[in-house]
């Protein structure tokens, strides 16, 4: 499959697609206390808002990326946003916090589906450091959420109530709908999709399980995801419990380190050509193992919250660099069924992420060291693999150069 041209009404398109999914995480966090004291509803009910969803976006992404592969991207697309705004709506008028539960559920439903086609609309149309620079542009707009919904969410929640967060989501699904509808059409033609049956799905998952080239970094970016989550999961124990901070100081620390995640994708676009997408995933998890090794020699020595929050931010710097390429070979692995493969991705991105979180937060209870332990185990964990990933391509250019300076007698 040769790369076509990728037109700015694509990349918008997009670009908006994988927005929704962590606006719809980020933008009510906030509410969450108003939420809870409305439908007095104890601490961990009023998590499952957060917990569903998550959840229904991992396993979704598995169950939709096959019928994506059979009936093509678009249709199911469209139905992803369209349970998406739904899923909103409901989420807006929920009279008990069980609706409300239903209602995230089905935003996460639908923010799957619309994650695999966005992902498996990318292999379908580019490869190789085309894809890791459109990855990256993707990753961009995914690290903005952390620093644009929470405040966008907590000027809504303040002047209009948690509610209107919701209705704001619904709006948004609609114009990414409206996007999608006229800017994205058909990426799988029909000679290139694959039948729907149940032992063929399960072969398929199957044959990516024992295919080398997407098994290596999709273990590197699952362990990469478990280091972000675990950050979310356990930084506000951290650093408002052991070092004391606001709530104000602590959303201004957490923002600063989301930004690093951007700026990280913005230079995993920059390099992507001069360093090879192999190189690339290497240099950006070393990079996240330095800072999270930093964050956790300053707490042994005693250091400062400064130095940890440094650390920290140079992990996510990292994080942002290597993503894109980890993503872009698991995609550039396939030929066929790139819908299975993108859902294999992003479940298990979403999933192993949940896991962290919940693990980071008992782990962070113990203290700061344990907490920024666990997540140097899984920066340790993807940079074995990223080692892995960057011999062969290190071995084929050495090996392309001696064929061009080779001289026969």
């Amino acid at each position: 499959m040769s790369a076509v041209e990728i037109r700015p009404s694509f990349t918008l398109s997009l670009a908006g697609i994988v927005g929704l999914v962590p606006f719809a995480i980020d933008m009510y966090l906030s509410s969450l206390p108003a939420i809870g004291a409305e439908f007095v509803a104890p601490i961990w009910v009023t998590q499952l808002t957060l917990t569903g969803y998550l959840l229904l976006l991992g396993v979704g992404q598995l169950i939709a990326g096959p019928i994506t592969d059979t009936v093509g991207r678009r249709t199911p697309l469209l139905i992803g946003l369209g349970v998406f705004v739904v899923g909103s709506v409901v989420a807006a008028l929920a009279p008990t916090m069980a609706v409300l539960v239903v209602a995230r559920v089905l935003q996460g439903l639908g923010g799957a589906i619309a994650v695999v086609v966005a992902n498996s609309s990318v292999r379908d149309r580019t490869h190789g450091d085309g894809a890791t620079r459109l990855y990256a542009i993707l990753l961009t707009v995914t690290a903005l959420a952390p620093v644009i919904a929470p405040v966008a969410g907590g000027f809504v929640d303040a002047a209009l109530g948690w509610r209107a967060v919701f209705w704001v989501l619904a709006v948004l699904g609609v114009l990414v709908f409206a996007a999608a509808t006229i800017f994205l059409p058909e990426s799988l033609p029909a000679g290139r999709r694959s039948p729907l049956a149940l032992g063929a799905v399960i072969g398929g998952y199957g044959r990516l399980f024992v295919t080398r080239g997407f098994v290596v970094p999709l273990i590197a970016v699952a362990a990469m995801f478990m280091l972000l989550f675990a950050y979310i999961g356990g930084a506000s124990y951290v650093y408002q419990g052991h070092f004391g901070v606001g709530r104000s100081a602590f959303g201004a620390i957490f923002g600063v380190t989301a930004l690093a995640l951007l700026v990280g994708a913005l230079l995993a676009g920059r390099l992507s050509s001069r360093l090879g997408t192999g190189r690339l995933g290497l240099v950006g998890v070393a990079v996240s193992f330095a800072g999270t090794a930093i964050a956790l020699g300053s707490v042994l020595v005693g250091g400062s919250l400064w130095a940890v929050a440094a650390g920290m931010a140079l992990a996510l710097l990292g994080l942002g660099i290597c993503e894109p390429a980890l993503m872009s070979m698991c995609m550039s692995a396939v030929d066929d069924g790139a819908g299975r493969a993108a859902a294999l991705l992003g479940g298990a991105q979403y999933i192993f992420g949940a896991v962290a979180t919940v693990v980071a937060g008992a782990v962070a209870a113990a203290g700061a060291g344990s907490w920024i332990g666990l997540m140097l185990a899984f920066a340790a964990v993807a940079l074995v693999f990223a080692v892995v990933l960057a011999r062969p391509v290190a071995a084929d250019r050495t090996a392309a150069t001696h064929r061009k300076g080779y001289q026969p007698a």
